[in-house]
């Protein structure tokens, strides 16, 4: 086992790890991860502190009850992750990672920054997501339901479709051609 229940690492480096096991109750603090896979690891109770997840794979990861604050993913593999679990969500940053089918459910989300993420499939449902910006990022096939998105930035975004009647939208920033897409659940004509 790497670690063990009630393991504090703080300023350690792991690079190329590969862990197939449960994570209990460990905290890190200001550890960088590095080409590392969790692949279907589940972290519980853990607490991640000023960390860096870069280029790791974290697909079908299962988190109950972490905490993450001011943790960075780079250029990482998050595929499947329910996100709606975590404890704490605080000043994380996204940057060039693959986010496909991942759950955003009861969360506030505000002021956080997504860029260059393929986010194609995944749900943001119940989450406030106030001037939070999608900057480069792909959001096929996403699902917006009761979600707050006033000054919200998708200006560099493509591919989403959102439900202006489902969500609350005020001073959202869209750009054109994309923002077209905001009229296609409605019934006009548009010639």
């Amino acid at each position: 086992m790497i670690w063990e229940a009630g393991d504090v690492c703080e300023g350690a480096v792991y690079d190329q790890l590969v862990c197939d096991e449960d994570i209990e109750e460990v905290s890190f603090t200001l550890c960088v991860f590095r080409n590392c896979s969790f692949q279907s690891c589940r972290f519980v109770d853990c607490v991640f502190d000023d960390c860096e997840f870069i280029q790791c794979n974290l697909s079908l990861v299962e988190f109950l009850r972490p905490i993450l604050s001011d943790v960075r993913f780079v250029d990482s593999k998050m595929v499947g992750l329910d996100w709606s679990r975590i404890l704490g969500f605080v000043a994380a940053t996204v940057e060039g990672c693959i986010m496909r089918d991942n759950v955003f459910m009861n969360m506030n989300l505000t002021k956080k920054q997504f860029t260059s993420c393929d986010l194609s499939g995944s749900t943001f449902s119940n989450t406030k997501l106030n001037h939070t910006v999608f900057d480069d990022c792909d959001l096929s096939q996403c699902q917006f339901h009761q979600t707050d998105l006033r000054f919200a930035n998708f200006a560099t975004s493509r591919n989403y479709f959102i439900k202006a009647e489902s969500n609350r939208l005020g001073k959202t920033v869209f750009s054109l051609p994309e923002a077209t897409s905001l009229l296609a659940n409605l019934d006009i004509v548009l010639e």
